[in-house]
């Protein structure tokens, strides 16, 4: 039974991280209204290399953009975290099969 709910836990942990994606929006407000730009959509996901994430935003100084960077790298992190989830998944697995279909115990 609770090797059933390892499993269970397992493929939820593995399903909420490996396809995860993000969003946030930022606003760049210039003394110039006509060169902010205040809808700056910023995309993320699973395994959260953030720091190869960029977007443009106006310099405000004439029609010019700069290509800005995310900072951080959080995959490692990420990775471990599904690394683990797999390999629960994997135990568990064993453990069940090993339990339905090996154990003789049980039938005696």
């Amino acid at each position: 039974s609770s090797d059933l709910l390892q499993w269970l836990f397992s493929i939820f942990a593995f399903a909420t991280c490996g396809s995860y994606s993000g969003e946030f929006r930022i606003s760049v407000e210039c003394a110039n209204r006509t060169e902010s730009d205040l809808n700056i959509d910023v995309d993320f996901s699973y395994p959260f290399r953030l720091h190869q994430v960029y977007f443009d935003a106006p310099k405000c100084s004439g029609r010019e953009f700069d290509t800005v960077f995310l900072v951080g790298d959080y995959s490692s992190s990420a990775e471990f975290f599904v690394t683990i989830a797999v390999f629960a998944f994997l135990y568990s697995l064993a453990a069940l099969a090993v339990y339905l279909f090996c154990d003789t115990r049980s039938e005696e």
